[in-house]
C-alpha cells in the first residue's frame, strides 16, 4: 500500500506588478500577470515504511513540494493521495504564536495535528522533556532562539505518533547534540514502519535516513532512484559547476584576473582531467599546474574529499614539508599517493593556494571525481579503508 501516490503535480505562481492587474484580470478575463513555474509534472509513490530525500539547490522547488504533500500548499495541477496522519516540519515557527508559552503552544500546535486536549495532555511531559527546554517552556516563544523553536517544533511533530513524518531543513538551525537526537528518533520511527520525507543540503544525513531520494531542479524531476545514486550525482554536479566557475574565472581577461594573483589552471588525476575509475590499492597520482602573478610566498594544500563530504586526508606543503612557494610564473606540482588504501567510494581532490601563514585562501579548485569499485576480496569491508587486522575466539 502506498502512502503517498502523486500524480503529475505542478505549481505555478502568478506575479502582478501592480495589486490593481489583479482586480483588471478577474474583470477583463485577460493575462495580466507573469507566471512563476516553480513544480512541473512531478509525479512518485511511497510505500509505508519508505524514507524519501529530496535534494536539489536553492530555488529547485523543494519547499514548495513538501508544503504540498503537508496540505499547506494547493497545487495548480495533478493530484496527490495520502494516507494516514502527517505531521510537518517545515518553515520555522509555523503553526505557533509568538505570544504565547512553549507550553501553551504545544497544546495550539498539536491540536492543529489533529490531537484531543486528552491526548495532548498525556504527551505533554514527553514533549517538554524530548525538547529539553527547561524553565523557557513557559516563557513566551518570542524570546526562544531559533534552535529552541526547532526544539519544541520537532518534539511537537513527532509526539503525535505520525503515519508520514516530512522535514524541511529546520534541524539544519539546531545544535549538534540535539541534531542527533532527532536523527535517533527519525531511524526509530523507520524501524517502525513510519514513511519519512526528509530535505537537507546534507548528502551524508540524507543516505543515511532516506532508501530513495529525488534530485529536483528548475521545478522538474532530473533524477530518482536509490540515494547513494542520486546524492553522487548531485555532489558530482555541484563539483563541476564550482569547477566551471573557476574556469570562466581563469579565462577572463589580464584586466579581470588581478583579483586573482594565484590561481589553479587545472588538476589532473593519473595523467586526465576527466572522471576516471580506479583500482584498489593503485597509485594516485596528481598534477596540479597553477600561476601566480606576485612575488610573496605562498603555499599549497590539498585534499581528498569523498563525496559524502568526508575529508580523507590533507596536506599542507609548508606546515607539513617546510616547503613554501614563491615568485610569478606558471608552475607544475605533483603529488603521489603509492597504493591507495581506500575502499569502494566516490572522491575527488582539492587544491588551495594560501598564503604563508595557511590562514587565508587565495584560490581553490576541485578536480573531477574518481571512483574505486568494492574489491573482490573485500565485498565485506565497511569504511573508508582497509586495516590489517587478526581475530582470535577467546571462548
Amino acid at each position: 500500500m502506498y502512502s503517498i501516490t502523486a500524480n503529475h503535480i505542478s505549481k505555478v505562481y502568478k506575479f502582478y506588478r501592480k495589486p490593481v492587474d489583479r482586480l483588471k484580470e478577474s474583470i477583463f478575463r485577460r493575462p495580466m500577470h507573469q507566471p512563476h513555474v516553480s513544480l512541473e509534472d512531478i509525479s512518485f509513490t511511497l510505500s509505508a515504511g519508505e524514507s524519501l530525500g529530496i535534494i536539489g539547490e536553492n530555488g529547485a522547488g523543494k519547499s514548495t513540494l513538501l508544503k504540498i504533500l503537508a496540505g499547506t500548499l494547493t497545487p495548480s495541477s495533478g493530484d496527490i493521495n495520502i494516507h494516514g496522519r502527517v505531521a510537518a516540519l517545515l518553515e520555522l515557527g509555523s503553526g505557533f504564536n509568538p505570544e504565547f508559552t512553549g507550553r501553551q503552544n504545544i497544546y495550539l500546535n498539536a491540536a492543529l495535528l489533529g490531537l484531543s486536549q486528552k491526548e495532548i495532555k498525556d504527551k505533554e511531559n514527553d514533549i517538554i522533556g524530548f525538547a529539553e527546554l527547561g524553565i523557557f517552556i513557559d516563557r513566551p516563544l518570542k524570546t526562544y532562539s531559533s534552535g529552541m523553536v526547532v526544539r519544541l517544533a520537532f518534539s511537537i511533530a513527532t509526539s503525535v505518533n505520525p503515519d508520514i513524518l516530512i522535514i524541511d531543513e529546520a534541524l539544519s538551525v539546531g545544535d549538534q547534540y540535539f541534531q542527533k537526537k532527532c536523527i535517533d528518533r527519525m531511524l526509530r520511527f523507520r524501524e517502525m514502519g513510519k514513511t519519512i520525507l526528509f530535505c537537507s543540503h546534507d548528502m551524508y544525513t540524507v543516505n543515511l535516513l532516506c532508501d530513495s531520494a529525488i534530485w529536483l531542479d528548475k521545478g522538474g524531476i532530473r533524477e530518482q532512484g536509490k540515494t547513494s545514486q542520486i546524492t553522487a550525482d548531485y555532489e558530482n554536479y555541484l563539483r563541476q559547476k564550482e569547477n566551471q566557475e573557476a574556469e570562466s574565472a581563469d579565462n577572463r581577461p589580464a584586466n579581470e584576473k588581478q583579483h586573482f594573483p594565484l590561481y589553479i589552471h587545472s588538476i589532473a588525476l593519473n595523467n586526465s582531467l576527466s572522471p576516471i575509475e580506479m583500482h584498489y590499492n593503485e597509485d594516485l597520482r596528481i598534477r596540479i599546474e597553477f600561476e601566480s602573478s606576485f612575488d610573496g610566498d605562498y603555499a599549497l594544500a590539498i585534499g581528498i574529499k569523498r563525496n559524502d563530504g568526508l575529508v580523507c586526508h590533507a596536506v599542507n606543503l609548508a606546515k607539513n614539508y617546510n616547503y613554501t612557494l614563491r615568485g610569478k610564473g606558471r608552475k607544475k606540482i605533483e603529488v603521489i599517493y603509492p597504493n591507495l588504501p581506500f575502499l569502494h567510494g566516490q572522491y575527488s581532490v582539492i587544491a588551495f593556494l594560501l598564503d604563508e601563514s595557511g590562514l587565508h585562501c587565495y584560490y581553490k579548485k576541485e578536480s573531477e571525481s574518481f571512483t574505486i569499485p568494492p574489491p573482490e576480496s573485500l565485498q565485506n569491508e565497511m569504511g573508508l579503508l582497509e586495516l590489517k587486522h587478526d581475530w582470535k575466539i577467546l571462548s
